[in-house]
């Protein structure tokens, strides 16, 4: 994904030198320590091996860091694997403008989009109210899937 532009929004890919931005908006995720990331470790490290950050895109506005988004593109479904917005920056919509981004972009490449987020995460009420569907529920996890409206 090259840099790309939505409203106010500036999408880039991490790269050396961005683990202290990436620590920061990460720090407070236990969705990633119940995954069983070692947010130092894996920050510090993430261009060296293959982790869920190797792939990761920085979202700012207005030059600001605000967020990190993660996409696992496969030939038929994407899976966000990673949207996390720094606290500071919680509540003014860029996750909802994040995922619209993702939306358009799926509904052009013609794929569907899913997720898997802890139970008691806010952020299924986010995926939910843009379209997402609860496919499947655990006790501990859910999983949120959404496909492109038919034309």
């Amino acid at each position: 994904m090259e840099s790309t532009d939505f409203v106010n929004l500036k999408l880039r890919p991490c790269g050396p030198g961005d683990e202290a931005i990436l620590l920061r908006i990460l720090k407070p995720s236990t969705a990633l320590r119940a995954q069983g990331y070692e947010l130092l470790g894996d920050v510090v490290q993430f261009g060296q091996h293959d982790t869920q950050l190797a792939n990761a895109m920085l979202a700012f506005a207005d030059g600001v860091p605000i967020g990190v988004l993660n996409i696992d593109r496969r030939p038929t479904e994407w899976r966000i694997t990673a949207l996390h917005i720094d606290l500071d920056h919680r509540g003014k919509g860029y996750g909802s403008l994040l995922l619209i981004a993702v939306q358009d972009e799926a509904q052009l490449a013609k794929v569907s989009v899913s997720a898997i987020l802890e139970r008691g995460n806010p952020a299924v009420r986010l995926f939910i109210k843009h379209g997402f569907t609860i496919a499947t529920e655990t006790d501990v996890e859910v999983l949120l899937k959404w496909r492109a409206p038919a034309r």
